[in-house]
């Protein structure tokens, strides 16, 4: 049960953390230590060294469905509300303290902000002054104290971005550089990557036209087209061994012979997509939305990537006990380079299976990032889908399987 506190009550404990923060002078980092146990970063993803692939060209796509971009318009544009969960009154006054806010925002603090006590909680509605004026490291200390819980959607599913990537991603918006460097304020930096989660500030900070494309750039997946290039000559035996595993050489082998006769000194390019399991083949670069599978809307990253060699899907990795029996009976941990076909899953410090994806070549994954019906099937950088997927506050780790009829 949730009741509002008595406001001289509530002011009470927020002057309190005024007070707090004029004497507190111990700095708070926004840094998060990570496990020294392989620890996963977008700069761990596997690595190509040799390439017995060949050589891969990639396209970079803006990727989103136009009919469901924004799906979750509502719960990203109500008004900023921050759930402490199992935060006493005394617990969150010590937070605030410890989150180097200015005198001017622990007054807004004590003056606009309201407070609302539950049973397993502390809720807070901030004043739009007082988001728009935190530090990055402020931002990053309490959007990293929020994001655990669901009720704080924005904190937990903040836009994510590599740190030199912000300006780039919104490049297309047409944003004069005083409004992109605006927005840029916002964010915050979680696990070494660069966060945006206050979308709900946006209508007020630019044009009706600039925020329809702000919206835009931030919901398109950085997707990639893939193509192999086969020079005149090429070790076609090598290629057909890497782009045949799981039993298709015999399919492949007579497109990449033929084209490595092509007579051109730059050789000719086919797109990898030829070379993809059936599964992958015809799901790649489609939503959901767009098959008649009665279990469409259970077809997560795992179902995904255990069927990837299969013709027709297995509806048993619908399963997570299936899946983990197949996988532990079926597939081996391997060190190394990943190849195509191997899953790469990201575990939690107990092994808890959290994603899983499917390596292709030069450190891009097959992957589908979610079980609802607004994640599409795709091929993105392992570094880009690490970003989904890395919250600050836990260690989590990426493990190669490989099938045990392979090498």
């Amino acid at each position: 049960m949730r009741r509002n506190w008595p406001f001289g009550l509530v002011w009470f404990f927020v002057g309190m953390v005024a007070a707090l923060v004029m004497t507190h002078s111990s700095h708070v980092s926004a840094k998060i230590q990570k496990t020294e146990s392989r620890p996963v970063s977008p700069a761990a993803s596997p690595s190509s060294t040799n390439q017995p692939e060949g050589i891969i060209e990639a396209l970079k796509i803006p990727f989103a469905d136009s009919e469901v971009i924004f799906a979750d318009k509502p719960v990203r544009l109500r008004d900023a509300q921050w759930f402490f969960e199992n935060y006493s009154v005394p617990q969150l006054v010590e937070f605030l303290g410890k989150c180097q806010l200015t005198r001017e925002q622990a007054n807004d603090l004590s003056k606009t902000s309201r407070v609302e006590i539950a049973t397993n909680g502390c809720l807070v509605t901030p004043s739009s002054y007082l988001i728009t004026t935190l530090t990055p490291c402020s931002r990053a200390r309490i959007y990293s104290a929020l994001e655990g819980c669901p009720f704080n959607y924005a904190q937990q599913y903040p836009f994510r971005f590599g740190v030199e990537a912000f300006e780039s991603r919104l490049e297309a918006c047409g944003l004069s550089s005083n409004k992109l460097q605006r927005l840029k304020s916002l964010t915050y930096t979680n696990a070494g990557e660069l966060c945006f989660a206050d979308l709900e500030l946006l209508p007020t900070l630019l044009s009706p036209t600039e925020f329809k494309q702000t919206v835009d750039s931030l919901y398109r997946f950085p997707v990639y087209q893939l193509r192999l290039r086969v020079p005149q000559g090429a070790n076609v035996d090598e290629m057909v061994r890497y782009w045949g595993r799981g039993g298709r050489e015999q399919k492949i082998r007579p497109l990449l012979s033929s084209l490595a006769k092509v007579n051109k000194a730059e050789g000719s390019t086919v797109s990898i997509v030829h070379l993809l399991p059936v599964f992958a083949q015809t799901r790649l670069y489609t939503y959901p939305s767009a098959w008649k599978d009665s279990t469409v809307d259970k077809e997560d990253c795992f179902w995904s990537s255990m069927n990837f060699f299969n013709d027709s899907p297995d509806q048993g990795f619908l399963q997570p006990n299936y899946t983990r029996q197949e996988l532990a009976s079926h597939y081996h941990m391997v060190q190394g380079q990943a190849k195509l076909g191997d899953l790469l899953a990201l575990v939690d410090k107990e092994g808890n299976g959290l994603h899983m994806c499917v390596y292709i070549a030069d450190n891009f994954v097959f992957t589908k990032n979610g079980v609802n019906i607004l994640s599409p099937w795709v091929i993105m950088k392992c570094s880009d889908m690490l970003l989904l997927f890395f919250p600050s506050n836990e260690d989590r780790k990426l493990v190669t399987y490989r099938r045990n009829d392979m090498t």
